[in-house]
């Protein structure tokens, strides 16, 4: 929360020289796909310091093939950015993420793409409250260990809501990694679980290249190859006598 001064209330421009305190990071959520635990980090009631937050962030990061979060580029990661170059704090200059905000709006067409519109359309776990400011107001000011537990419950409900998105979104999306050469298959293989997929279509592009889409019985994902791997992809079957 930005801690300023006024002169009165109601709608007023707040020129940087009323800032009293700066934003900081009170919590941070994250869990590893597949897993069921949610794991978090706050910056404690009395100390109220954000650095353990970000360095614990920044060694989270760093372990992930893949980033995702809602509004992700625009939001989390720049705070995040912002917070360790204020600690002093050593961070990559980039990560490879996937922004489930972005993902939604260039391929779907809602009324809104907030999170827990999202899930209200499509019926997935719910994001819950956060109380509002009043549960902010209570943290930084009143210290109220009520408080700061209902913002943990909703960050870690925020997370649970935050994947089933990205696997409801995920088989309709184009890819950015393959997780089936990171971990030494062939690219045939579906790059999201690395299972055998089936072959779906073959076209052709305006150059006369043939491709082969391709969808994986395991998790629904479909890509697309070129004609030299759909080949690899046929004489592997054939050796392993699979139909």
């Amino acid at each position: 929360m930005l801690v300023t001064w006024c002169w009165r209330t109601g709608k007023q421009f707040i020129g940087a020289n009323q800032i009293l305190e700066h934003n900081k990071i009170i919590s941070a959520h994250w869990k590893w796909e597949g897993e069921d635990k949610v794991h978090h980090i706050d910056w404690g009631l009395n100390k109220q310091c954000d650095k353990k937050i970000v360095e614990t962030l920044i060694k989270e990061f760093d372990k992930a093939d893949e980033l995702v979060a809602h509004n992700g580029d625009r939001f989390d990661l720049k705070w995040v950015k912002s917070r360790a170059i204020f600690h002093g704090l050593e961070m990559r200059s980039n990560y490879r993420t996937i922004d489930t905000l972005k993902l939604a709006k260039s391929n779907l067409n809602l009324p809104s793409y907030s999170l827990k519109e999202l899930c209200n359309y499509y019926g997935l776990p719910q994001k819950i409250d956060a109380g509002g400011v009043e549960t902010w107001q209570k943290i930084q000011f009143e210290k109220d260990q009520e408080a700061l537990d209902h913002l943990l419950f909703y960050g870690d409900g925020d997370i649970i809501s935050l994947e089933a998105v990205f696997q409801k979104l995920r088989p309709y999306v184009k890819l950015k990694s393959n997780y089936a050469t990171l971990y030494g298959n062939e690219n045939f293989f579906c790059p999201e679980c690395s299972a055998l997929p089936y072959w779906n279509k073959t076209y052709t592009t305006l150059a006369g290249t043939l491709k082969h889409y391709m969808k994986c019985k395991q998790c629904d994902t479909t890509f697309n190859i070129n004609n030299a791997s759909y080949q690899k992809f046929f004489q592997y079957k054939v050796i392993n006598g699979i139909k």
